[in-house]
């Protein structure tokens, strides 16, 4: 894996403010809500499941007992029930989740190297844009 260590922003125009906000949103969301990874509930409320985006309901919800087979093994439902916030909204705040700190510190270093020169050279607007449609698809 290649590791960026610095890049060349001599000539750049713009400030990239956008790319500073979504490094700043993105470490508040994990060291706030996260907490490295014990909130599970939080977790899986704004993380994409793929199975909550196909059914388009929770997964959150405990599994339900059908019945027993005859050996005795119980037969369980998946719970799906409907979600507090629709499912397809977790496509935008899967964006801002990260696995741990050596994933948020990876991400955020490519981010602050990369971020700037993309925003420079699309604009503000245009980056934030860009950085949203590219995390929805990244979601998929």
């Amino acid at each position: 894996m290649i590791m960026p260590l610095y890049d060349d922003n001599s000539k750049r125009v713009r400030v990239p403010f956008v790319n500073y906000i979504l490094i700043a949103i993105n470490i508040f969301v994990f060291v706030m809500f996260q907490n490295f990874g014990e909130n599970e509930r939080f977790i899986y409320t704004f993380s994409a499941v793929p199975a909550e985006i196909i059914s388009g309901k929770d997964i959150q919800s405990g599994p339900t007992v059908l019945g027993k087979k005859t050996s005795g093994e119980e037969i369980i439902r998946p719970g799906l029930e409907p979600t507090p916030i629709t499912v397809y909204i977790t496509l935008i705040t899967s964006m801002f989740m990260h696995a741990g700190v050596g994933h948020i510190l990876g991400n955020m270093l490519f981010l602050w190297i990369f971020g700037d020169n993309v925003e420079d050279r699309l604009g503000h607007l245009q980056y934030l844009v860009f950085y949203m449609i590219a995390g929805v698809l990244a979601s998929l």
